[in-house]
């Protein structure tokens, strides 16, 4: 194979290998000669390292990846200031870090190494643990930075302060994404800062513990001309922006996210007057609009808006099927919608949505009357651009309702039915799910009830499903089906047995044998496994590279070395007891 591939510059298959549709499989190419090793080992632009990867590991992975981009660190456990050290000096020229300790009270030491090293770091996302203190250092060691996200996930960290922000924003010119957190102390000077000097801001977040006010907003949106997505997850009453008017106001919004936000008819009207091209628009768990106010601005923002979600966890209560069906005629060019909740929707308004959005990628209708009406499903036509669909929350669901719907959509390459509670006399079938939705690569039935138990009928092997989620089926999911699945589903490479309660070593072992491909497998809090079969789980399936243990103190630290010279991060079982 190595003469044979000299026909080819290395050009010619890095274009090959880039091309292929799963980076695992660039792995699989790695192993047929050195010359295809080292040309995939140039292609890796991006790494994730998670909780206990060791220094010597990213030392190694540095040394072979000599192109990467991107690096993450998320929720590490090691010496992080060690870690990002050993970047700073691997002469990688990096464009994005994600640097997040499972310690955020330590002081991190790396800041200044980094800056001095990675000259076109344009994106930082860290573990802000000691306020406006990391953010000093931060703007003084990045001049350039692009876009900037603190994490202060820690009940005792220091949080972000408006002297803060007006420091880093005097000092970060060029940045255009900023996302300080919910926890961030700021208030209303801190969106005068932003607003004044850093005149490229297009992205910005504002929190429920977030101290501003509607004015402090007001002034935002009016002096920050490039502002493009404007995300608000607070408790806020919005009548207007102030914007008194002008036509001109936000002209580059692209995005407009509201979250428990209590906005009025006369504020989309304003929005809607304003004829802002939006390509996103969500409005959830907002109260005191009607239907007149929404549909009016989804009549002014129908030929550029590309993404539409409504509802969240209360829903839209005066959402109705004829509501739909008018919206439906200026909503055609949509690629997503996202519809949570919305009680009084069913069969019709589910089907008027997928006739008239021939372009729609991902359709979501959650929570919904789906199945209680009586509808004609014969002739009507395909649509094959929905490749996501996610029913979860539903009940008294039906296998018979289901296939139906499932029939329109022959293109849908992943599935969620989680959460469902299927009737008795017409459960879940998965090889008929599987069977019937040919493509399905990733099938969520995490928490739903009324599973069949007996596959024999259907017992043939469907080696599309790659990904499957079972968590939080407590008694639905046992031996016999695992077992079952694990012959109907061989080319898995992600299984979720989190709280399945009633499986045990024998079904874990059988779809562990079943499943050559496997790659991640959690049995976290599986009661009934003991600890021992984890190492037989990472000695008999060498593709596994993450295993979550159903022990919340095993492995201990000899043992995880152990298993990370074959190749398998194992994680402690992180739920309580």
């Amino acid at each position: 194979m190595e003469e044979e591939s000299k026909d080819l510059h290395d050009e010619c298959w890095e274009m090959i290998f880039d091309r292929l549709h799963h980076k695992r499989d660039q792995e699989s190419i790695s192993l047929v000669c050195k010359r295809f090793l080292s040309i995939t080992n140039s292609l890796r632009v991006s790494i994730k390292f998670s909780d206990y990867t060791p220094i010597s590991t990213i030392s190694r992975l540095m040394q072979r990846f000599s192109n990467l981009k991107k690096i993450q660190f998320c929720n590490f456990r090691g010496d992080l200031n060690e870690a990002v050290t050993l970047i700073a000096r691997s002469g990688l020229d990096l464009e994005e870090l994600i640097a997040l300790s499972h310690d955020q009270y330590k002081r991190a030491v790396w800041y200044e190494e980094l800056s001095s090293n990675m000259k076109n770091l344009k994106v930082l996302k860290y573990s802000g643990g000691r306020g406006d203190v990391d953010l000093a250092r931060i703007a003084d060691s990045f001049p350039n930075l692009e876009e900037l996200y603190i994490d202060h996930e820690g009940e005792y960290t220091t949080t972000v302060t408006d002297e803060g922000v007006d420091y880093m924003s005097s000092k970060l010119k060029r940045i255009r994404k900023i996302d300080l957190s919910n926890r961030a102390f700021i208030t209303d000077k801190s969106l005068v800062s932003l607003s004044k000097n850093c005149p490229l801001l297009e992205h910005i977040k504002i929190y429920q513990y977030n101290k501003v006010t509607v004015e402090g907003i007001s002034f935002l949106v009016n002096n920050s001309h490039h502002l493009k997505l404007f995300y608000i997850y607070k408790d806020l009453n919005i009548d207007t922006f102030g914007v008194n008017g002008s036509s001109n106001f936000l002209a580059n919004l692209r995005s407009l996210r509201l979250y428990d936000v209590d906005i009025s008819d006369e504020f989309l009207f304003s929005i809607a007057k304003a004829r802002i091209s939006f390509t996103d628009l969500a409005v959830i768990d907002c109260e005191s609009y009607t239907f007149t106010g929404i549909s009016r601005l989804l009549l002014k923002t129908s030929q550029s808006l590309k993404s539409l979600d409504l509802g969240g966890f209360m829903g839209v209560k005066f959402l109705t099927n004829e509501h739909i069906e008018y919206l439906s005629c200026f909503l055609q060019n949509l690629t997503s919608i996202k519809l949570f909740n919305c009680s009084n929707l069913s069969d019709s308004a589910f089907v008027m949505i997928t006739q008239r959005c021939p372009r729609l990628c991902h359709f979501a209708m959650t929570g919904s009357s789906l199945g209680t009406e009586e509808y004609n499903y014969d002739g009507l036509m395909k649509n094959r651009a929905v490749k996501y669909l996610n029913l979860a929350f539903h009940y008294d669901f039906s296998l018979t309702v289901l296939k139906r719907l499932l029939t329109i959509f022959p293109e849908v390459e992943k599935l969620d039915l989680s959460h469902c509670k299927f009737v008795r006399h017409d459960k879940l079938n998965v090889p008929d799910i599987l069977e019937c939705s040919k493509k399905l690569v990733k099938l969520d039935i995490g928490g739903s009830h009324g599973i069949i138990e007996d596959l024999t009928a259907k017992d043939m092997e469907l080696p599309v499903l790659e990904k499957l989620i079972l968590k939080y089926s407590f008694r639905d999911i046992n031996d016999k089906l695992l077992t079952k699945l694990g012959r109907v589903c061989p080319r898995l490479i992600h299984l979720d047995l989190e709280f399945c309660l009633l499986v045990t070593e024998k079904g874990v072992k059988e779809v562990v044998k079943s499943c050559k491909q496997l790659r991640y497998l959690s049995i976290s809090s599986c009661w009934n496994l003991d600890i021992s079969i984890i190492a037989w789980i990472v000695t008999n399936r060498p593709s596994l590279r993450k295993l979550v243990s159903s022990s919340r103190i095993y492995p201990d630290d000899e043992n995880q070395k152990l298993f990370l010279q074959q190749g398998c991060l194992v994680l402690k079982d992180p739920n309580p007891p």
